[in-house]
C-alpha cells in the first residue's frame, strides 16, 4: 500500500566527516553525510466534520498521525464510530467501562500503558503499548490508558456501537473532561 508523505528537506547542509586513523592501514577517509530529509504524512480529513452515514475510504495512519485534537469523532454509523485521538504525556484516558459495547484502540505514534479489570477496583491486566499496537477492550471492562513517553500519543479507536455525540470533538483533554456530562457505569 502506498502512502502519501511531503519530503520536508532542511537546507541541504553538507557535513564533512573525518575518521580516526585505522588500526592497520593508517588511512583516513573522508565521508559526507547525507541531507536529512523528514517525512511529513498528508491528510485530507476534516477532523471538524463526522462523514458517518456515508462511505468513505482514507489513508488512517496519515490521519491518525496529523489529528492535534485530544478527541475527534470523524465516522459515527449505526453499528459503529471511528475517534481519532492525541494525549500530550502524562494525559490519560481516564477510566471508565462501556456495559454495551467493545472496543478497538490502534497506537499508531507513542507510548503508554493500558490498564483493564472486571472491577473498578481490581485493574487485573497491564500491558505496556507503542506504535503499531492494538488493544482490544470487551465490553463490561474498566479500562484506562495513559500516554507513558515524551511525544504525543496518536491513536485512534473504534467503537460499536457509538460511544459519542455525531461530531464530538475536543480540543484539549481539560475540553473533553468538562463536556463528558456522563458515566460510564
Amino acid at each position: 500500500m502506498k502512502k502519501k508523505f511531503i519530503l520536508l528537506l532542511t537546507l541541504p547542509l553538507v557535513v564533512m566527516s573525518f575518521s580516526c586513523q585505522s588500526g592497520s592501514g593508517g588511512q583516513e577517509t573522508t565521508g559526507i553525510t547525507t541531507p536529512v530529509v523528514a517525512e511529513i504524512p498528508v491528510s485530507d480529513v476534516d477532523f471538524d466534520v463526522d462523514l458517518g452515514g456515508e462511505p468513505w475510504a482514507f489513508d488512517i495512519e496519515a490521519a491518525t498521525l496529523v489529528n492535534d485534537s485530544y478527541r475527534s469523532a470523524n465516522w459515527t454509523g449505526k453499528y459503529m464510530q471511528l475517534v481519532f485521538m492525541s494525549l500530550k504525556p502524562g494525559e490519560v484516558i481516564d477510566l471508565e467501562i462501556h456495559e454495551d459495547h467493545d472496543q478497538f484502540i490502534r497506537i499508531e505514534q507513542g507510548e503508554a500503558v493500558v490498564w483493564m479489570g472486571k472491577s473498578e477496583g481490581e485493574l487485573t491486566f497491564r500491558q505496556e503499548v507503542e506504535d503499531d499496537w492494538a488493544i482490544m477492550i470487551p465490553a463490561g471492562y474498566w479500562h484506562k490508558v495513559e500516554n507513558t513517553g515524551d511525544v504525543d500519543l496518536k491513536l485512534y479507536t473504534l467503537y460499536g456501537p457509538p460511544e459519542h455525540a455525531k461530531g464530538t470533538t475536543n480540543k484539549t483533554y481539560k475540553e473533553a473532561k468538562d463536556a463528558h456530562d456522563h458515566h460510564h457505569h
